[in-house]
C-alpha cells in the first residue's frame, strides 16, 4: 500500500504544475509574450512540470464534466483556477493535453500562446492541433476526440470506489491485506527517524482504539492539506490580482498618451500599439496585433519602424489624398532588453510633426525673401561707400575715412550674414546646385589660412598647418569647400584666447579627413550635438562677448554633406576643440 506522504507529496506535484500553467496561461494573455512576467511564469511552470517528469513519460491534462483529470485519474479539488482552466478548455474544444518528456520552455511558450487565441480564431485555423503542428511542437499533443475513453476510466475509477463499502472496510482492508506494519504519516510529518506508531497484528481486526488513531491521523491529513490547497489558492488570487491591477494601470496610461507608441518583437511582429498609433498608421489595433509589420501597414510605415537603430530618430512624409490631407510622421526608437541585457524587441514612439515641418518652412520661407529683399539696398549702398573712400566726389579728413571704413566693414559682415541664410534656403530648398570642379585642396586650405593672417597676428595666435607635401586634388566646389573652411576658422578665431594655437591639417585617406583644431574655450559634452543647429549659440559662446548668428556650423554640415562627407566636433572644456569634415576621392 502506498504511503500516505507519498500520496501527499504527489498531491501537491500535481497542484503545483495545474496552478503554474493557470498564472502563465493568464500572463501570456494579459501581456505580450516578450514580457519579463510572461517569461518567469512560464519558467516556473517549466521546473514544476520537469518534476512531475522524472519518474514518467508524460503528463497529461483534461476534463470530464469538468472535472480535472491528470493522468487519466480524477483531481480530488475543486478551485476557481481549476474551473477556468476547465472553462479555457470547453470554449477552445479541448479533451486533452499531454506533455511529454523532453518538452522545452520554448515548446512551453508556444503552446501557451496557442491556448491565448480565441476561439473564434482558432476554428479558423483548423483548432488547436493544427495550431500545434504549424508550430512543430514535437513534445505537445493535443486530443478533441478522446471524451469517450476518459469516460470510461473515470467510470471504472467510480466502480473501485463503488465497491467499497465505506472508510471503515477501506482501512480494514488495507491493515489486512499489507502483511507489514502500516505507518501513515501526515502532511506536516515527523522525521523518518521518529518511532512509529505500535504495529498491528496481522491478520486481526484492528481494536477500536486503533481505528481512532488511524481516523484521527486521516483527518489530521485532511486538514492540513486544505490549509495548504488554500494557502496555495490564495497566493495565485493574489498574484492575479496584482497583474490584473498592473495590466490595468499599464493600459489606461497606453490608452491616454498623446503620442502613437508600438512595440515591435524581434520578430517583426507587433506586440503592442495604442489608440495614437493606430490612428497615425491609419489601421485597427485589433488587426495588426500579432501581425507581421510588412503584412498590415503601407511599406512607408514599416520603414520608419523597422529601420531604427538602438537611439534613433526617423522622420518620412506619408502621402494623402491631396496636399492638406499629407503629413509627416517622427518615429524615436529604442531597443527592449530583458534582464540579461538580450535584446527582445522595438518600441517606437510616433509623433505628428506636419503642423511643426509647416511652421518651420514658413519661417524659412519668409528669411529667404527678406534676405533677398535686403540683398538688393545692400548692394547699393556698398557700391556708394566705395565711391565715398575712393574720394572721387571729394577729399575726407582721418576721421571721415575713419567713420566711412567702420561702416564698410560693418556692412561687409551684414552682407556675409544675408548671404548665408540665402544659402541655407536654397540647400534646404533643394536649389542649391554644386559647380564641381579638379581642385586641389592642399592650395585652398593654404588660401584660407592666408586670408586670416591678419587677424591671426592682431591676437598673436600661432598657426601650425600639417597639410600633405604634394598637391590633392578632388572633385569638389572650390567656392563652397573655402566657404566651409572660413566658416571654421572663423569660428577657431573667435573662441580662442589671445596667444592661443590654431592647428589645420588634411590626411590623405579615404575618405579625406580635414580638421581645424584651436585651443579656445572647447564645448560642453551636452552642447556637441546642437552647435550645428541653425542660429544656435551654445553654452560659454553666448557669454564670453563673442558676437554670433549661428549660422557658420549649420552651413559649413549642409555643404559637406552636399558634397557626401559628413562632419564632427571633438571637444574639452577649457582644452579646445577640433572639428573635422571628409570629403570623398570619388564625386
Amino acid at each position: 500500500m502506498i504511503p500516505v506522504r507519498r500520496l501527499y507529496d504527489a498531491f501537491m506535484n500535481e497542484l503545483k504544475v495545474i496552478n503554474a500553467l493557470f498564472l502563465a496561461l493568464q500572463n501570456i494573455r494579459f501581456y505580450p509574450p516578450a514580457h519579463s512576467l510572461v517569461q518567469e511564469s512560464i519558467t516556473e511552470f517549466y521546473r514544476a512540470l520537469q518534476s512531475e517528469l522524472s519518474g514518467r513519460n508524460d503528463f497529461s491534462i483534461g476534463f470530464v464534466e469538468k472535472k480535472l483529470m491528470i493522468n487519466g485519474q480524477p483531481f480530488a479539488l475543486e478551485s476557481s483556477q481549476i474551473a477556468e482552466l476547465a472553462r479555457y478548455f470547453e470554449i477552445l474544444k479541448i479533451d486533452n493535453i499531454t506533455l511529454q518528456a523532453g518538452v522545452t520552455p520554448s515548446e512551453l511558450h508556444s503552446f501557451l500562446g496557442c491556448l491565448a487565441i480565441k476561439a473564434e480564431d482558432l476554428d479558423r485555423s483548423g483548432g488547436i492541433q493544427k495550431a500545434l503542428q504549424d508550430r512543430n511542437l514535437k513534445h505537445v499533443l493535443a486530443n478533441i476526440v478522446l471524451y469517450g475513453r476518459i469516460r470510461q476510466e473515470a467510470e471504472k475509477a467510480k466502480e473501485k470506489q463503488q465497491k467499497q463499502t465505506g472508510e471503515e472496510e477501506d482501512f480494514i482492508k488495507a491493515l489486512r491485506g499489507s502483511g507489514r506494519q502500516f505507518y501513515a504519516k501526515s502532511p506536516s510529518a515527523p522525521p523518518d527517524d521518529e518511532a512509529p506508531p505500535p504495529a498491528i497484528n496481522e491478520g486481526k481486526m484492528p481494536s477500536d482504539e486503533e481505528l481512532r488513531r488511524l481516523y484521527a491521523i486521516r483527518d489530521q491529513y485532511d486538514a492540513e492539506l486544505k490549509r495548504r490547497v488554500e494557502e496555495e489558492a490564495g497566493r495565485y488570487k493574489d498574484e492575479i490580482k496584482r497583474l490584473t491591477f498592473e495590466k490595468n494601470r499599464i493600459d489606461a496610461v497606453m490608452r491616454n498618451v498623446g503620442e502613437g507608441v508600438i512595440v515591435v518583437g524581434n520578430d517583426g511582429k507587433v506586440l503592442m500599439a495604442n489608440p495614437a498609433a493606430e490612428k497615425l498608421l491609419g489601421q485597427n489595433g485589433e488587426r495588426i496585433m500579432g501581425q507581421a509589420l510588412k503584412d498590415t501597414m503601407q511599406k512607408e510605415h514599416a520603414l520608419i519602424l523597422s529601420h531604427g537603430n538602438q537611439e534613433s530618430v526617423e522622420e518620412i512624409e506619408v502621402a494623402g489624398e491631396d496636399k492638406d490631407t499629407r503629413r509627416i510622421l517622427r518615429a524615436s526608437n529604442a531597443v527592449v532588453e530583458d534582464r540579461d541585457g538580450q535584446t527582445i524587441g522595438m518600441v517606437s514612439v510616433l509623433s505628428d510633426i506636419t503642423r511643426m515641418k509647416e511652421l518651420e518652412q514658413l519661417k524659412s520661407d519668409f528669411v529667404a525673401n527678406v534676405s533677398h529683399e535686403l540683398r538688393s539696398p545692400l548692394v547699393a549702398i556698398q557700391k556708394n561707400l566705395a565711391v565715398l573712400m575712393d574720394q572721387s566726389p571729394g577729399e575726407m579728413n582721418g576721421t571721415q575715412k575713419e567713420f566711412l571704413s567702420l561702416a564698410k566693414d560693418n556692412l561687409d559682415r551684414l552682407t556675409r550674414i544675408i548671404n548665408d541664410l540665402l544659402d541655407l534656403s536654397k540647400i534646404e530648398a533643394g536649389k542649391m546646385e554644386l559647380k564641381k570642379s579638379k581642385t586641389d585642396l592642399v592650395a585652398l586650405a593654404h588660401n584660407a589660412v592666408q586670408a586670416f593672417a591678419g587677424w591671426f597676428r592682431e591676437k598673436d595666435i600661432v598657426v601650425k598647418l600639417d597639410l600633405p607635401p604634394a598637391p590633392l586634388e578632388l572633385e569638389v566646389d572650390a567656392d563652397k569647400i573655402t566657404q566651409v573652411l572660413n566658416n571654421l576658422l572663423s569660428n577657431a578665431l573667435k573662441f580662442t584666447p589671445a596667444k592661443g594655437r590654431i592647428s589645420v591639417g588634411i590626411k590623405d585617406s579615404d575618405p579625406v579627413e580635414v580638421f581645424i583644431s584651436d585651443s579656445g574655450v572647447g564645448i560642453a559634452a551636452g552642447d556637441m550635438r546642437r552647435i550645428f543647429n541653425k542660429f544656435e549659440q551654445v553654452g560659454s559662446h553666448k557669454h564670453n562677448g563673442v558676437a554670433g548668428t549661428g549660422l557658420g556650423l549649420p552651413l559649413a554640415k549642409e555643404m559637406v554633406e552636399k558634397h557626401g562627407g559628413r562632419i564632427w566636433v571633438q571637444s574639452e572644456v577649457d582644452k579646445g576643440s577640433t572639428f573635422i569634415f571628409t570629403l570623398p576621392h570619388e564625386s
